[in-house]
Protein backbone atom coordinates (compact mmCIF):
# COMPACT_ATOMS: atom_id res chain seq x y z
CA UNK A 1 0.00 0.00 0.00
CA UNK A 2 1.68 3.07 -0.69
CA UNK A 3 1.53 6.68 0.78
CA UNK A 4 -0.98 8.01 -1.72
CA UNK A 5 -3.53 5.45 -0.86
CA UNK A 6 -2.73 5.66 3.19
CA UNK A 7 -2.84 9.24 2.61
CA UNK A 8 -6.43 8.83 0.59
CA UNK A 9 -7.95 6.41 3.61
CA UNK A 10 -7.15 8.99 6.08
CA UNK A 11 -9.21 11.32 4.35
CA UNK A 12 -11.65 9.19 4.13
CA UNK A 13 -11.74 8.30 7.34
CA UNK A 14 -11.63 11.29 8.61
CA UNK A 15 -14.68 12.51 6.70
CA UNK A 16 -16.66 8.99 8.26
CA UNK A 17 -15.93 9.65 11.48
CA UNK A 18 -17.53 13.61 11.02
CA UNK A 19 -20.45 11.87 9.37
CA UNK A 20 -20.88 9.17 11.77
CA UNK A 21 -20.50 11.69 14.86
CA UNK A 22 -23.06 13.61 12.97
CA UNK A 23 -25.72 11.03 13.03
CA UNK A 24 -25.25 10.62 16.56
CA UNK A 25 -25.36 14.16 17.65
CA UNK A 26 -28.49 14.33 15.82
CA UNK A 27 -30.09 11.07 17.71
CA UNK A 28 -29.34 12.99 21.34
CA UNK A 29 -30.76 16.10 19.77
CA UNK A 30 -34.24 13.83 19.07
CA UNK A 31 -33.66 12.62 22.94
CA UNK A 32 -33.20 15.84 24.29
CA UNK A 33 -36.15 17.04 22.28
CA UNK A 34 -38.71 14.27 23.38
CA UNK A 35 -37.26 15.08 27.28
CA UNK A 36 -38.20 18.85 26.76
CA UNK A 37 -41.36 18.59 25.33
CA UNK A 38 -41.85 16.04 28.22
CA UNK A 39 -40.94 18.11 30.38
CA UNK A 40 -43.54 20.89 28.88
CA UNK A 41 -46.02 18.52 29.47
CA UNK A 42 -45.37 18.51 33.40
CA UNK A 43 -45.20 21.85 33.57
CA UNK A 44 -48.68 22.35 32.51
CA UNK A 45 -49.58 19.51 34.71
CA UNK A 46 -48.33 21.33 37.75
CA UNK A 47 -49.94 24.34 36.56
CA UNK A 48 -53.13 23.20 36.66
CA UNK A 49 -52.23 21.70 40.39
CA UNK A 50 -52.13 25.00 41.37
CA UNK A 51 -55.60 25.84 40.01
CA UNK A 52 -56.99 23.28 42.31
CA UNK A 53 -58.20 21.19 38.86
CA UNK A 54 -57.40 17.54 38.67
CA UNK A 55 -55.80 14.94 36.78
CA UNK A 56 -54.73 11.38 36.46
CA UNK A 57 -51.94 10.48 38.23
CA UNK A 58 -51.21 8.02 35.97
CA UNK A 59 -50.39 10.85 33.83
CA UNK A 60 -46.96 11.84 35.81
CA UNK A 61 -46.01 8.35 36.02
CA UNK A 62 -46.27 8.14 32.27
CA UNK A 63 -44.09 11.17 32.15
CA UNK A 64 -41.82 10.09 34.37
CA UNK A 65 -41.34 6.85 32.82
CA UNK A 66 -40.41 8.70 29.41
CA UNK A 67 -37.96 10.51 30.44
CA UNK A 68 -36.29 7.68 32.51
CA UNK A 69 -36.49 5.57 29.16
CA UNK A 70 -34.77 8.98 26.98
CA UNK A 71 -31.88 9.32 29.38
CA UNK A 72 -31.16 5.71 29.36
CA UNK A 73 -31.28 5.58 25.42
CA UNK A 74 -29.02 9.11 25.58
CA UNK A 75 -26.32 6.96 28.06
CA UNK A 76 -26.81 4.29 25.74
CA UNK A 77 -25.55 6.13 22.66
CA UNK A 78 -23.26 7.86 24.09
CA UNK A 79 -21.68 4.89 25.12
CA UNK A 80 -21.64 3.63 21.52
CA UNK A 81 -20.27 7.13 20.51
CA UNK A 82 -17.34 6.50 23.30
CA UNK A 83 -17.08 2.90 21.91
CA UNK A 84 -16.38 4.02 18.27
CA UNK A 85 -14.48 7.11 18.95
CA UNK A 86 -11.73 4.43 21.05
CA UNK A 87 -11.82 2.47 17.95
CA UNK A 88 -8.66 5.16 16.58
CA UNK A 89 -6.68 4.44 19.41
CA UNK A 90 -4.92 2.25 18.39
CA UNK A 91 -3.72 1.58 14.31
CA UNK A 92 -3.22 -2.11 14.47
CA UNK A 93 -4.86 -4.37 17.11
CA UNK A 94 -6.90 -7.78 17.53
CA UNK A 95 -10.40 -7.07 16.84
CA UNK A 96 -13.23 -8.61 17.54
CA UNK A 97 -15.36 -9.40 14.63
CA UNK A 98 -19.07 -9.78 16.56
CA UNK A 99 -18.44 -6.73 18.25
CA UNK A 100 -17.45 -4.72 15.34
CA UNK A 101 -20.58 -5.88 13.66
CA UNK A 102 -23.15 -5.16 16.72
CA UNK A 103 -21.24 -1.77 16.83
CA UNK A 104 -21.46 -1.04 12.95
CA UNK A 105 -25.34 -1.74 13.05
CA UNK A 106 -26.28 0.01 16.19
CA UNK A 107 -24.50 3.42 14.21
CA UNK A 108 -26.62 2.87 11.62
CA UNK A 109 -29.37 2.65 13.29
CA UNK A 110 -29.41 6.43 13.94
CA UNK A 111 -30.09 6.36 9.97
CA UNK A 112 -33.58 6.72 8.16
CA UNK A 113 -32.97 4.41 6.22
CA UNK A 114 -31.54 1.24 8.44
CA UNK A 115 -33.64 -1.74 8.10
CA UNK A 116 -34.04 -4.71 10.57
CA UNK A 117 -30.63 -6.82 11.32
CA UNK A 118 -29.72 -9.92 12.67
CA UNK A 119 -26.40 -10.97 13.68
CA UNK A 120 -25.85 -14.97 13.95
CA UNK A 121 -25.40 -15.19 17.97
CA UNK A 122 -24.49 -18.39 17.73
CA UNK A 123 -21.19 -18.27 16.18
CA UNK A 124 -18.03 -18.24 18.47
CA UNK A 125 -15.90 -14.74 18.78
CA UNK A 126 -13.43 -14.09 16.12
CA UNK A 127 -10.76 -11.93 16.09
CA UNK A 128 -8.64 -10.16 13.24
CA UNK A 129 -5.49 -8.50 13.20
CA UNK A 130 -6.27 -4.99 11.59
CA UNK A 131 -7.18 -1.17 11.88
CA UNK A 132 -10.67 -1.21 14.24
CA UNK A 133 -11.29 1.94 13.02
CA UNK A 134 -10.98 0.72 8.88
CA UNK A 135 -12.50 -2.10 9.40
CA UNK A 136 -15.24 -0.10 11.20
CA UNK A 137 -15.33 1.74 8.26
CA UNK A 138 -15.91 -0.53 5.72
CA UNK A 139 -18.73 -2.75 7.42
CA UNK A 140 -20.43 0.50 8.26
CA UNK A 141 -20.30 1.69 4.42
CA UNK A 142 -21.21 -1.96 3.23
CA UNK A 143 -24.30 -2.14 5.81
CA UNK A 144 -25.24 1.69 4.27
CA UNK A 145 -25.27 0.45 0.70
CA UNK A 146 -26.97 -2.84 1.43
CA UNK A 147 -29.85 -1.14 3.79
CA UNK A 148 -30.61 1.76 0.86
CA UNK A 149 -30.99 -1.30 -1.65
CA UNK A 150 -33.02 -3.46 0.42
CA UNK A 151 -37.41 -3.41 0.67
CA UNK A 152 -38.66 -2.09 3.54
CA UNK A 153 -39.95 -5.75 4.97
CA UNK A 154 -36.92 -7.61 4.79
CA UNK A 155 -34.59 -8.21 7.09
CA UNK A 156 -30.70 -8.30 6.59
CA UNK A 157 -28.94 -11.65 8.37
CA UNK A 158 -25.30 -11.29 9.03
CA UNK A 159 -23.02 -14.42 9.66
CA UNK A 160 -19.50 -15.01 9.95
CA UNK A 161 -16.65 -17.82 9.85
CA UNK A 162 -13.22 -18.68 9.29
CA UNK A 163 -13.58 -19.47 5.88
CA UNK A 164 -10.10 -20.94 6.24
CA UNK A 165 -6.83 -20.69 8.74
CA UNK A 166 -6.11 -17.61 7.03
CA UNK A 167 -9.39 -15.42 6.40
CA UNK A 168 -12.53 -14.79 8.13
CA UNK A 169 -16.11 -14.49 5.28
CA UNK A 170 -18.46 -11.84 6.71
CA UNK A 171 -21.69 -12.66 4.61
CA UNK A 172 -25.10 -10.67 4.50
CA UNK A 173 -28.00 -11.77 2.98
CA UNK A 174 -31.74 -10.46 2.46
CA UNK A 175 -34.89 -12.04 1.26
CA UNK A 176 -35.89 -10.40 -2.08
CA UNK A 177 -32.73 -10.14 -5.29
CA UNK A 178 -31.78 -6.74 -5.33
CA UNK A 179 -28.63 -4.56 -7.46
CA UNK A 180 -26.52 -2.70 -4.70
CA UNK A 181 -26.71 0.80 -6.81
CA UNK A 182 -22.98 1.79 -7.28
CA UNK A 183 -21.46 -0.33 -4.74
CA UNK A 184 -18.84 -0.60 -4.21
CA UNK A 185 -17.65 2.89 -5.09
CA UNK A 186 -13.98 3.84 -5.13
CA UNK A 187 -14.58 5.16 -1.19
CA UNK A 188 -15.20 1.55 -0.34
CA UNK A 189 -12.96 0.23 -2.83
CA UNK A 190 -9.77 2.13 -1.29
CA UNK A 191 -11.04 1.00 2.51
CA UNK A 192 -11.17 -2.41 1.02
CA UNK A 193 -7.83 -2.68 -0.67
CA UNK A 194 -5.89 -1.19 2.43
CA UNK A 195 -7.32 -3.92 4.85
CA UNK A 196 -6.62 -6.45 2.00
CA UNK A 197 -10.68 -7.05 2.01
CA UNK A 198 -12.09 -8.83 -0.98
CA UNK A 199 -15.92 -7.83 -1.95
CA UNK A 200 -18.76 -10.76 -3.86
CA UNK A 201 -22.02 -9.85 -4.15
CA UNK A 202 -24.91 -11.67 -5.88
CA UNK A 203 -28.54 -10.95 -5.83
CA UNK A 204 -29.46 -12.18 -2.47
CA UNK A 205 -25.90 -11.76 -0.97
CA UNK A 206 -22.54 -10.03 0.07
CA UNK A 207 -19.63 -11.72 1.28
CA UNK A 208 -16.63 -9.29 2.84
CA UNK A 209 -13.51 -11.53 2.96
CA UNK A 210 -10.86 -10.64 5.45
CA UNK A 211 -7.44 -11.91 6.12
CA UNK A 212 -6.65 -12.75 9.95
CA UNK A 213 -3.62 -10.68 10.06
CA UNK A 214 -1.98 -7.36 7.22
CA UNK A 215 1.46 -7.32 7.42
CA UNK A 216 1.50 -4.99 4.56
CA UNK A 217 -1.21 -2.79 6.24
CA UNK A 218 0.41 -2.97 9.68
CA UNK A 219 3.37 -1.43 8.51
CA UNK A 220 1.96 0.94 7.12
CA UNK A 221 0.49 2.21 9.97
CA UNK A 222 2.62 1.47 12.63
CA UNK A 223 6.00 2.66 10.34
CA UNK A 224 7.49 -0.41 11.28
CA UNK A 225 9.29 -2.67 8.03
CA UNK A 226 7.98 -6.05 7.06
Amino acid sequence: MNQHTIDLVNKQGLQFFGSVNASISHELKNIFAIISETAGFLNDLTQLSKQGKKFELSLLENCSNSIAEEIERGFDTIRQMNQFAHSVDHPIKETSIPDTLTLAVKLTGFLSYTKKTQIDASAADITVLTSPFLLQNLIYRTLCAVYKSMDTKDTLNIFFHEKDPDTVSLTFSWGSPLALKEFPDQHTTDVADALGAVISISDNSLDLTVGRANDSLSAALTGKKR
